[in-house]
């Protein structure tokens, strides 16, 4: 034990001394207390009831634990741990949070495997009866949609919904899944639908299954907004022979160019002074649709940023490609196949490499055969006659769909799947997309927190726990700690707290 030298003198006669204390030792004595995350297994089970859901789930499940027991335990496991279906179980081992889940017995991995399943053999009831209750819930001025697709990589090969196709997660090496979602658009920006398909599917087969999904259930003359993926022929004629408009991203193509070739930012209106974007306009009587040609300063400088880099990793690239040739280390391998994107590179007769004098030269060379000559510039259409502003305005706001789909995968840490069959692939999304429906309504329901991330909303009602003090293996008390405002704020009408002690 250290011993401490205090500050406190004493007088005797002339001298001065000074006293050495020696800190108390403390003995840390273990006890049978235990701390549960309350925030969110209270705000899952408020919502869900809220919804309607405990009724729809615990009469399609007849046998074992209720459904809808479940499916609370392993969404608010999902918003409190990463998810697997042992994690969940060791987590349910708890006696603690069973309590606080209402549920009286132990639980099995296998009746959560089932659970899972069993959600996803139920996910169009699921869907179907969310979009109902939202409506019913909320008095919305419009039902607006924005819509998105991605995919999600997987380590497993069991399901026929598992294939190789274009990865969003830069993982073209594992299989996976592809879904869509919708959400109601601002200021409500809550999901109301999910689509899942095969790892290989079109984005445009992921549009036509979500606007079949919720075209019946949208009010009047709805606007759909999207990016390019749903903008094939078959996705906008649903939309608009149902009585409903949309706004989408179009690709370019070569008869695009010569329109760019001519675009004269004098002539064109500037939709945004910040970013420097400007816009002219088609209008098409026959169809009643409105083409937009935007060019943004920002975006073309973004661009050429990235253009630049590519062209200089081509240079190096093939720089390395012959040394190794004259070396002879050489091998023609998927390495080298992969990098014939290369201008500087070909694969005619052997490998052969087209340097030219400096590399200054080559990089100019490179980034002209890159080039589509289309930097900063994208193409809107929309299915009425619209103002360039008013495009431009409700197309950028879509971006919340964008950041829906990133915390699906990010934040209620939806990837890898490790799921085998169809159903439990579906059952899987179909619990993540709930956990997000209701991060989404407390966003929406706390003013406050309109702008706060779905991380940041996690982090807050984790932080509120309750511990079971016991005295002899009794319960004598339970103690609810790290109150703060925010997680006050939101389980203020769910937790009732009496009597309670803590911190």
């Amino acid at each position: 034990m250290l011993a401490v030298r205090n500050k406190c003198p004493e007088q005797i006669g002339s001298f001065v001394t000074t006293k050495l204390f020696r800190p108390r030792t403390f003995v840390l004595e273990p006890n049978s207390n235990k701390s549960v995350p309350i925030g969110t297994i209270a705000c899952v089970r408020e919502y869900l009831t809220k919804l309607g859901f405990d009724d729809l789930f615990d009469n399609s499940k007849s046998k074992g634990h209720p459904l809808f027991q479940l499916v609370c335990a392993i969404i608010s496991y999902r918003l409190t741990e990463n998810f697997s279906v042992e994690g969940c179980g060791r987590w349910l081992e708890s006696s603690e949070v069973r309590n606080e889940l209402g549920i009286r017995s132990e639980v099995s991995h296998r009746a959560i495997n089932r659970a899972v399943e069993r959600c996803g053999e139920i996910m169009p009831e699921v869907l179907s009866h969310l979009r109902k209750a939202l409506f019913s819930m909320y008095d919305l001025e419009h039902t607006d949609v924005n819509i998105d697709t991605t995919s999600v990589a997987v380590y497993a090969k069991g399901t026929g919904l598992y294939d190789f196709g274009y990865s969003r997660d830069k993982r073209p090496d594992l299989r996976q899944v592809n879904f869509g979602a919708a959400e109601l658009r601002d200021p409500i920006n809550i999901p109301i639908d999910l689509s899942v398909d095969r790892g290989n599917a079109s984005d445009s087969v992921q549009f036509v299954k979500i606007v079949d999904d919720i075209i019946g259930d949208l009010r009047d003359d709805s606007l759909f907004v999207f990016d390019a993926g749903g903008d094939a022929k078959q996705v906008l004629d649903r939309i608009t022979e149902k009585g409903h408009r949309y706004i989408t991203r179009k690709r370019m193509n070569k008869s695009d160019d010569l329109w760019i070739s001519k675009f004269d930012r004098d002539e064109a209106v500037c939709v945004d002074v910040n970013d420097g974007v400007y816009c002219q306009r088609k209008m098409f009587e026959s169809s009643g649709r409105t083409v937009y040609l935007f060019y943004s300063e920002k975006l073309y400088r973004d661009k050429m940023a990235a253009l630049d880099g590519r062209s200089w990793r081509c240079v190096e690239d093939a720089k390395d490609v012959m040394r190794r040739k004259r070396d002879g280390t050489l091998r023609v391998s998927k390495t080298v196949i992969k990098r014939l994107k290369n201008p500087l590179i070909s694969l005619n007769v052997g490998v052969q490499g087209k340097l030219l004098q400096n590399d200054l030269d080559s990089f100019e060379y490179v980034r002209e055969h890159l080039s589509n000559r289309r930097e900063g510039f994208f193409k809107l259409e929309c299915s009425s006659n619209l103002t360039a502003g008013e495009v431009f305005s409700i197309y950028r706001r879509r971006d919340t769909v964008e950041k829906l789909m990133d915390s699906l995968k990010n934040h209620i840490d939806l990837k890898p799947m490790r799921v085998w069959s169809e159903s439990s692939v579906k059952g899987t999304l179909l619990l993540c997309f709930l956990a997000q429906v209701i991060v989404s309504m407390v966003r929406y329901e706390i003013p406050e927190l309109r702008k706060s991330s779905t991380k940041f909303i996690i982090d807050s009602l984790q932080n509120l726990t309750v511990t079971y003090v016991y005295d002899r293996k009794q319960a004598v008390r339970r103690v609810y700690s790290n109150f703060e405002a925010l997680n006050s704020r939101i389980l203020r009408d769910i937790v009732v707290v009496s009597g309670v002690s803590g911190g």
